[in-house]
């Protein structure tokens, strides 16, 4: 709960600077809001990180392939990404960008899942005696 204290601390000082910051110099707010972005982002994956360090454990005990829970980590990360880089978009009023990158986040995640799916369809297949 500390850390997420952090956050909002960092996020709502940084907002409250770039209020100021872009009445006056607007090239100083972006970087201002990009340094801001990049120190969330750091402590966001080193949230993360104890998560996967469980999911590894879990891959290990359970001897579940790599090709079927790689894809469930990357298709979150996708998401996650997908998610910051729309919204930067959107509030620099890029919407229509924004709207392309959900698409391509989209597609990438469907591409990335098709392993997972595939390996879901050879079961069914198995579990319904070698139909085609």
């Amino acid at each position: 709960m500390e850390r997420f204290s952090q956050v909002l601390a960092v996020a709502l000082v940084t907002v409250t600077a770039i209020l100021v910051l872009r009445r006056r110099t607007g090239e100083f707010a972006l970087v201002l809001s990009l340094l801001c972005i990049g120190t969330l982002c750091f402590f966001a994956m080193t949230t993360l990180r104890p998560v996967l360090d469980m999911l590894q454990q879990l891959e290990t005990l359970s001897g579940v392939n790599t090709a079927v829970l790689a894809p469930v980590i990357k298709t979150s990360l996708i998401g996650i990404l997908t998610h910051i880089c729309a919204g930067i978009c959107s509030d620099s009023g890029e919407n229509g960008i924004a709207r392309m990158v959900e698409l391509c986040g989209t597609a990438m995640a469907l591409y990335l899942a098709t392993p997972l799916m595939t390996a879901v369809l050879e079961l069914l297949r198995e579990l319904l005696g070698g139909a085609s």
